[in-house]
């Protein structure tokens, strides 16, 4: 793994800074997180409601359906990759099946032939309830994953040890200033390590809040911005209308029936589009604000989001490049990319810059020479890496057509307030491909 860091970045300063109120950082809300750790038992009792459109009764939809082992009720045993069913994130082996609908007909509670038939000869709009596997943060995960994540005795006496010192050290701002002050090396590892679920909230916001320039946050403009209708751009909330139903798909928060997650993350995306309205809003950004919904109130969500594209310190790199006009942070991370991709893995960056070029055209002589483009600044060196590393870079890897598993999100998350950029990215990126 890389160290994630980037030529001239240094990390966050973690002493609380003048970027935001001490009151507004000394209370952190998280709306779906999993409070205290104390092994991985499921939550259950969310539900999900979602429709499956068959053209026809001939029409397969790709669900393997079976008995609980207790036979009183109906789970998913298998999703066929690629299929109908394959399409909703909430249909993994263990999600029981609740309630179908058929033609404007209720079937509650159906026996599994029942159930079987009425899917098979349904046509049109099929309406499935079920009851997805969560884990204890909330992510839908299936049986399979579940068992494997199953933590011992002495793993979880370990988590709920680290959670009390770490409680200690957000008790309030000044023990949080002491710590950083004091052990700000050790602070930065512990960070690195992982934060745990029940103070993610108070670290985000406390790092944040040295991230911003002084006076960043301004209590109550939150709330202006998010009623203002006039001045926002429809295009930027026809494209926010868009996103948000496809954000954090992974996680009960944007998907349970009644969950507020996605109207929230609406709002936060229109405020800042009324925020910053010469950047508005560009496909992607909804993915950083999603992770931070996660585990913070809206307002303050906001400003930790405004905080990672707005600030411009010199130890802090403006995400709002990704996104603007040219993309020139995005062009950045390309050539840095490529130059990471073939110090740590030369023959596979080649393979696959070669085999890329050919598909879209741009080799020469049956190669691709990134670095010689870049001597001649030519930029159609960037359509190689932009096949496959926008997403990442633009949707912190849990956006595009194959995305990294939700739960890292907030991990990746830590390590971007604490390194200042996106660096995390590049060392799981040539992870992944290696």
């Amino acid at each position: 793994m890389l160290d994630g860091g980037l030529d001239g970045i240094e990390s966050a300063t973690l002493k609380p800074g003048t970027g935001y109120s001490q009151s507004s950082i000394s209370s952190a809300e998280s709306p779906r997180s999993g409070g205290s750790s104390g092994g991985p038992a499921p939550l259950r009792g969310e539900t999900v409601t979602l429709t499956i459109t068959k053209a026809d009764a001939s029409s397969p939809v790709g669900l393997a359906l079976g008995e609980a082992r207790d036979g009183r009720s109906i789970v998913v045993q298998g999703v066929e990759r690629g299929s109908l069913a394959g399409m909703h994130p909430e249909l993994k082996p263990g999600a029981k099946l609740l309630d179908i609908v058929v033609g404007g007909v209720l079937t509650s509670q159906p026996s599994l032939q029942a159930a079987a038939q009425l899917i098979a000869e349904a046509s049109g709009a099929l309406q499935l309830t079920v009851a997805p596997l969560l884990d204890r943060y909330g992510f839908i995960i299936s049986m399979h994953e579940y068992a494997a994540g199953s933590a011992t005795r002495g793993e979880v006496r370990l988590e709920n040890a680290e959670l009390r010192k770490w409680q200690k050290r957000v008790s309030s701002p000044a023990a949080w200033r002491k710590y950083s002050e004091t052990k700000g090396a050790k602070l930065k590892q512990r960070i690195r390590d992982g934060v745990p679920d029940a103070v993610r909230g108070f670290v985000w916001k406390a790092i944040a809040a040295g991230r911003a320039t002084p006076g960043f946050r301004q209590d109550g403009l939150f709330r202006t911005l998010v009623v203002r209708d006039e001045g926002v751009i429809a295009q930027a909330m026809q494209q926010i209308d868009k996103d948000v139903p496809r954000t954090m798909t992974g996680h009960i928060h944007f998907r349970g029936d009644g969950c507020k997650g996605q109207e929230s993350l609406r709002r936060v995306l229109k405020a800042y589009a009324h925020f910053n309205p010469n950047l508005g809003y560009t496909q992607g950004m909804s993915s950083y604000a999603a992770v931070l919904l996660l585990y913070m109130n809206e307002e303050d969500a906001f400003w930790v989001f405004a905080t990672l594209m707005e600030a411009e310190r010199s130890n802090f790199v403006s995400l709002s490049g990704l996104f603007v006009d040219g993309f020139p942070l995005l062009h950045q991370y390309y050539d840095k990319w490529e130059s990471l991709f073939k110090k740590h893995a030369p023959k596979l960056s080649a393979h696959i810059g070669t085999q890329l070029a050919e598909f879209l055209g741009i080799a020469e002589d049956g190669r691709f020479a990134y670095a010689a483009l870049a001597e001649r600044s030519d930029p159609m060196r960037y359509m190689v890496p932009g096949v496959y590393t926008t997403p990442w870079f633009q949707a912190m890897l849990s956006g595009g057509d194959h995305p990294a598993p939700a739960i890292l999100a907030p991990r990746i998350m830590d390590n971007i307030l604490l390194d200042g950029h996106i660096g995390i990215i590049f060392g799981l990126g040539i992870s992944i491909l290696t």
